[in-house]
């Protein structure tokens, strides 16, 4: 396939050739870029449920973000993905019926997706050591403590060890998760025999030391599930350039955790509906021409699983896309207030992120804008590595070079730090020059990832994203 002129060119010139005219035009961006409507979004997005792809929670998500993009002057459309298997937790019951003062002990506890329905059942409690070997007969017919998400292989082996069901806690994870759960998923499969709940490491601590003291503790449960054969849906709005090329932005629209998902993902949702809508609104408004390339809007119907079936289904025209912004946790930071572009260490992607790392110098510390932005290496585990070779190569598609940014405000549930890219040390980062420390949040993939210890915590993260990549575009687009 013959290959554009190179990106890298052309988004560095765009460094000194940009109009005059333009920095009104970024002004102008900025100031329709509504905080309430980005929180707005997430609160009714989180209110739908979990939004899985091919459940009726995922399928009500892509029917809102198609009536907003319709109502935005867009003419949406409304992919069916392939179907997958996924699942529901329509509802379970957890608690302590001995000891007595144990009653209405369990809060923010979770299950795991892909756990079977069951009856209601009482069984002692049984803790086991993750640095001893367990001995399979104190297990069976028992409900197991953990502390860890528990495997696979380890599932397999409480299973065939006769256990009834597992209660499991993060505790390797210090600092997060005290008082609400890490959620898992099992195995993908209708069979699972047994199922799993996420406590917190409050409640797990607390357990294990009551066992530990030699009391007897009787925990009663009972789960109602659903494992079915779905169709992610995936909703796709075009702003029509000048040019067939585009470039694309992106969220996936599913909590692939399977829990309520304000920060991951609902916040990258309302990111994409948000940008959108701005961007019409100044071209109806006669503020911005046409743009020179046209720009794609797309809401995965599941995380990367959507992503694979739109460039497979589009591999004749991955020539054509300029770059992917994809959003995923633009909802909060718990120890910096940075918005971060990734991943610096991927060449194709230097022509974008030169520009974005100017956009970030040129704003930080100004009112209604981030306090620190930084470029950072790829980390890996979002759906803009979709669009990078080695992806590409699993799924035999074509060698094309795709520009594949992400951005975001927090990643995982610990910070981490790694050296910077050799030649990437931005003005606007306020740490050291050769090192960049990722945030993060301490309700990833959490019971409580909710709006209210997330997005409405720190509200100004999302409008931070959407500017960020919205600048960025007016000096590449147009």
């Amino acid at each position: 396939m013959q290959r554009k002129a190179p990106i890298l060119l052309v988004c560095i010139s765009v460094l000194f050739t940009f109009s005059f005219a333009q920095p009104l035009n970024e002004k102008k961006f900025a100031d329709r870029v509504s905080q309430e409507r980005l929180l707005q979004t997430v609160r009714d997005l989180v209110r739908l449920g979990n939004r899985l792809g091919g459940t009726p929670s995922g399928d009500k998500a892509a029917e809102y973000v198609f009536k907003k993009f319709r109502s935005y002057g867009y003419v949406p459309v409304t992919i069916e993905d392939s179907e997958r298997l996924t699942y529901t937790n329509e509802r379970w019951l957890l608690q302590v019926e001995e000891p007595r003062k144990f009653k209405g002990f369990f809060k923010n506890e979770g299950l795991a997706g892909f756990s079977p329905s069951v009856s209601a059942r009482s069984a002692p409690l049984v803790y086991v050591d993750p640095d001893v070997d367990f001995e399979p007969a104190r297990i069976e017919s028992a409900a197991v403590l953990v502390p860890f998400p528990v495997a696979h292989d380890i599932y397999q082996k409480f299973v065939d060890a006769g256990a009834l069901c597992v209660l499991s806690f993060a505790l390797n994870n210090v600092g997060s998760y005290e008082g609400w759960s890490f959620l898992t998923d099992l195995p993908s499969s209708t069979d699972n025999p047994i199922p799993v709940f996420t406590i917190s490491v409050r409640n797990g601590e607390t357990l294990r030391n009551e066992l530990a003291s030699g009391a007897e503790v009787i925990i009663k449960f009972s789960t109602k599930t659903s494992v079915f054969m779905g169709r992610p849906k995936t909703v796709v709005a075009t702003l029509e350039g000048r040019s067939d090329q585009y470039f694309l932005v992106c969220a996936h629209g599913d909590s692939d955790s399977g829990g309520p998902g304000a920060d991951d993902n609902a916040s990258g949702v309302s990111g994409v509906l948000e940008l959108a809508r701005v961007f019409k609104n100044l071209g109806a408004g006669k503020t911005l021409t046409k743009p020179n390339q046209t720009i794609k809007f797309i809401i995965w119907g599941s995380e990367y699983f959507s992503a694979e079936g739109y460039i497979t289904q589009h591999s004749e025209e991955l020539g054509k896309i300029l770059g992917v912004f994809n959003y995923d946790e633009i909802g909060i930071g718990k120890t910096r207030n940075c918005v971060y572009f990734e991943g610096n260490d991927i060449p194709q992607n230097e022509g974008i992120l030169r520009v974005m790392q100017k956009v970030g110098e040129d704003y930080v510390g100004k009112r209604r804008f981030w306090s620190e932005a930084t470029t950072n290496p790829a980390q890996g585990g979002t759906d803009s590595y979709v669009f990078l070779q080695d992806y590409l190569d699993k799924l035999s598609l074509p060698n094309v070079e795709i520009p594949s940014i992400t951005v975001y405000t927090a990643a995982w549930s610990t910070p981490k730090t790694f050296p910077q890219t050799e030649g990437w040390s931005s003005k606007a980062w306020k740490g050291h020059r050769d090192s960049v420390v990722i945030d993060f949040s301490p309700y990833y993939h959490s019971t409580l990832d909710v709006p209210a210890t997330t997005t409405e915590r720190e509200p100004f993260n999302m409008p931070w994203a959407v500017k960020a990549v919205g600048i960025t575009l007016l000096r590449l687009a147009w």
